[in-house]
């Protein structure tokens, strides 16, 4: 006869119950404790894992809490799955950064994770909630990453703004992908949203460069990147520069004095197109001297086009769109 496997999970109020008297414990150690404000986070992670294990005994996760290597995703698994992340911040408050939103590390059988938090600055306390309740948003550090923040209202959590639910988007091929649609909402003129693309975990270059300092093809690459990114920078606005200078400094680590030249020195420039010769921006000209450049990395390109025509001053283009001249220097 099959077994449900359903059937050997610890029902949730068990767990709740562990996690409050563990929480009672540890309140007690650090009580005694004369320097708990000099307490690093694994030392909290220690302390944490010492009393569940002892608060497990006599109880069914008796022999079933267990303390994960350095890096894995949550620090503790009860009964292989329940999990607790143990966080600790030496300030008076309940913030703190939380794991890569990509959860690349996490304990596959784990399916219910709480957050463990210790507040070690003035009166020591700690709180203990669900894990995508008290995840407030993202933040970057070298990959984004949630924030923490214990005292989020009900129903605030980053998953509640996003409408899609925290073990929708772990399971999804692209979590990413969400993310980018909601903060892309949220963005203002000349914002960017560098750090949200598809391949969040690459290396970053520590040593900042001067675009002119490139070599001819590195910097059309950034250039094509720029204009896939940042369409804004055909149109006419005083600011239109100021996303792309972001997000190159953001994305590459590349700075630029003279950002305007590399896209419209020297003013106008004459095309051929429909058999007509007509007179047009600069930037027109290099859009369409790297276009198999942008060709290539483009992810939708009839959406991208469309939008860059939205920033197209037909008179300025003498009757024709941007989305002309590029299909034109495709062929």
């Amino acid at each position: 006869m099959a077994i449900s496997i359903k059937s050997k999970i610890i029902q949730e109020p068990v767990f709740d119950k562990l996690l409050f008297n563990s929480r009672e414990a540890v309140l007690s150690e650090l009580s005694h404790d004369k320097h708990v404000d000099r307490l690093s986070g694994n030392d909290f992670e220690a302390i944490v894992f010492e009393h569940a294990k002892r608060c497990a005994m006599g109880t069914e996760f008796e022999n079933k809490i267990e303390h994960t290597p350095d890096r894995d995703f949550p620090d503790i698994v009860a009964a292989d799955y329940y999990g607790i992340e143990v966080k600790a911040t030496r300030k008076d408050d309940w913030r703190s950064i939380g794991n890569s939103v990509l959860e690349s590390s996490r304990v596959k059988s784990i399916e219910k994770i709480y957050v463990f938090f210790g507040k070690l600055g003035g009166l020591p306390d700690i709180k203990y909630r669900k894990y995508d309740e008290c995840l407030k948003g993202i933040a970057v550090t070298h990959y984004p990453r949630y924030q923490i923040d214990m005292e989020l209202d009900q129903g605030d959590s980053i998953f509640d703004k996003m409408q899609v639910p925290y073990d929708a988007l772990r399971n999804s091929q692209n979590p990413i992908s969400h993310i980018r649609r909601y903060y892309a909402t949220k963005k203002s003129p000349g914002d960017s949203l560098w750090w949200i693309d598809d391949n969040v975990e690459r290396e970053f270059d520590p040593i900042i460069k001067s675009l002119s300092s490139l070599q001819i093809g590195e910097r059309d690459e950034i250039i094509a990147d720029i204009f896939v990114n940042c369409p804004e920078i055909f149109s006419n606005s005083n600011k239109k520069y100021e996303g792309a200078l972001s997000f190159m400094v953001s994305k590459y680590g590349i700075i630029s004095t003279n950002i305007r030249d590399s896209f419209s020195a020297g003013g106008k420039v004459e095309i051929r197109i429909d058999n007509e010769t007509v007179l047009v921006p600069q930037i027109v000209k290099r859009m369409m001297d790297i276009a198999h450049t942008i060709h290539a990395i483009v992810p939708h390109e009839e959406s991208w086009l469309r939008e860059i025509d939205t920033f197209s001053n037909v008179q300025e283009l003498s009757g024709h769109r941007l989305s002309d001249f590029y299909r034109m220097a495709l062929k």
